[in-house]
């Protein structure tokens, strides 16, 4: 008999759940890797005893439950990764093909998505369930092979079960519709009524796009019947990175040089990705729009010819009423 636990049989299977506190059966296995980590926050007493070996036991603290999932980018995934990243209560639209958008708020706080996360392998009885679970940050980017987006999510949880099994009968989509880089186009307009129209020609070796929502998790004091369970979440100060490697030419030379313009221009990012496979004769597609700013520039090389790499950084657009827009077109009907 073989040993148990092996890794090619490890999976995250999700569910939504219809509040912060009620875990439920997952509805979906998603392709990524990265487990699920527990840490009780046990500490030594830091005390005199008599002894130079430990001799007291540990107290435990506030327990830490997060996770990771890294993989690469599926269209019918995507609303699973902004759900829980950007906003709750998020339906989509239209009956066969599904529209899906979010829009972040910036002058009040988003509602959070929650997720029942089952992660484990063969071994069943070893299974950790983590409940209440959000994206706290997202990396989604493509290189210069323009292949599959990659994924890379830092999630949090409200708590873990151990030892639990998984939900039965879930696969993974054998053949997903991926987001390629090939298929994307990244347009940079300098007004906000022009957000999408103008395209980076010619230029873009590989991109990055970064939010990180800075999450704090809450605890009170509240007697031994919640000891330390989580309390829920708070949004800290959203932070939303792009970086951008580009060849040179006129067109990306001239924003080169605004590097150090005063006042800093604004830019409009749309970084849109059109697939080639139809829903009922409409693509699959995903839009992500932003405004931002350039801070940084540093400069490299693909083969022989020099590269330059621009880093910007979003922020609340006045105009637009919004620091992101993620517009999702797929054939997933519900979360």
């Amino acid at each position: 008999m073989p040993f148990q636990g092996f890794t090619r049989f490890r999976r995250h299977q999700v569910g939504k759940q219809s509040s912060f506190t009620s875990n439920t059966t997952a509805t979906r296995r998603l392709p990524y890797r990265g487990a699920i980590v527990v840490d009780p926050a046990r500490t030594d007493p830091d005390v005199d005893v008599g002894s130079i070996d430990t001799v007291m036991a540990p107290f435990n603290g506030a327990k830490e439950v997060t996770g990771t999932w890294e993989g690469n980018l599926a269209f019918n995934d995507a609303s699973y990764l902004w759900s829980g990243l950007i906003k709750s209560g998020v339906t989509p639209v239209g009956a066969t093909t599904k529209t899906w958008t979010y829009t972040a708020s910036s002058l009040t706080a988003d509602d959070f998505e929650y997720f029942t996360d089952e992660w484990g392998d063969d071994a069943s009885s070893d299974y950790i369930i983590g409940g209440g679970g959000v994206l706290d940050s997202l990396e989604l980017g493509f290189g210069e092979d323009l292949s599959a987006f990659t994924v890379s999510a830092n999630l949090f949880y409200r708590d873990a079960q151990l030892g639990t099994g998984p939900t039965g009968g879930l696969t993974v989509d054998a053949d997903p519709e991926w987001v390629y880089g090939a298929d994307t186009v990244i347009y940079m307009d300098t007004v906000p009524g022009s957000i999408g129209t103008t395209p980076i020609a010619s230029a873009v070796h590989s991109a990055t796009f970064r939010v990180n929502s800075n999450l704090d998790r809450k605890r009170f004091a509240d007697g031994s019947n919640t000891r330390f369970q989580l309390a829920g979440y708070g949004r800290g100060g959203r932070e939303i990175e792009f970086e951008i490697q580009l060849a040179k030419t006129t067109q990306t030379i001239a924003e080169f040089v605004t590097l150090d313009d005063t006042p800093v221009p604004s830019r409009y990012f749309d970084i849109k990705t059109t697939s080639t496979e139809l829903i009922s004769g409409t693509p699959n597609s995903q839009s992500i729009r932003f405004p931002a700013r350039l801070i940084s520039r540093s400069d490299g090389e693909i083969g022989g010819n020099s590269t330059v790499t621009l880093t910007y950084r979003g922020f609340y657009d006045s105009t637009l009423l919004y620091a992101l827009k993620v517009v999702v077109v797929n054939s997933l009907a519900a979360l």
